[in-house]
């Protein structure tokens, strides 16, 4: 059985684009000029086009699907995926992901996590959340 979907990329807007800070490997600072966020909108959206007429253009001609998705830009795809842990697990990842420093993506998963795994375990989440700190 073959199972497909569409390819969604993740593309900042125009104005989400933001600058790289000097003292850290990873987070982010002030957004950059209008310009270049319009310019790097433009341009990832291109390329992300571009990938899906390949990946779609491989299928066509008979390439299998694993490999025809190597031309889909996966960094900025967004993919399903299964995860099973433990909720001591969830609460670690939730206490790093929700910080301040996190990067600003991840902090969303992170909010999505928490929103999807509080109305299931809304005492205990607290408490090991609260022992993360």
């Amino acid at each position: 059985m073959i199972i497909t979907e569409e390819p969604v990329f993740y593309v900042p807007a125009a104005d989400e684009w933001r600058s790289r800070l000097e003292n850290s490997k990873q987070g982010s600072g002030d957004p950059v000029p209008a310009e270049s966020g319009e310019s790097f909108t433009k341009e990832l959206t291109e390329y992300a086009e571009q990938g899906i007429a390949l990946y779609e253009k491989a299928l066509a001609s008979g390439v299998c699907a694993e490999q025809a998705r190597l031309f889909l830009p996966a960094y900025g795809m967004y993919v399903r995926w299964y995860w099973t842990a433990s909720l001591q697990a969830v609460s670690h990842f939730l206490a790093q992901r929700l910080e301040h420093d996190a990067q600003k993506e991840i902090r969303e998963y992170a909010k999505a996590v928490y929103e999807l795994i509080k109305p299931l375990f809304p005492v205990s989440i607290e408490e090991l959340l609260t022992r993360e700190k």
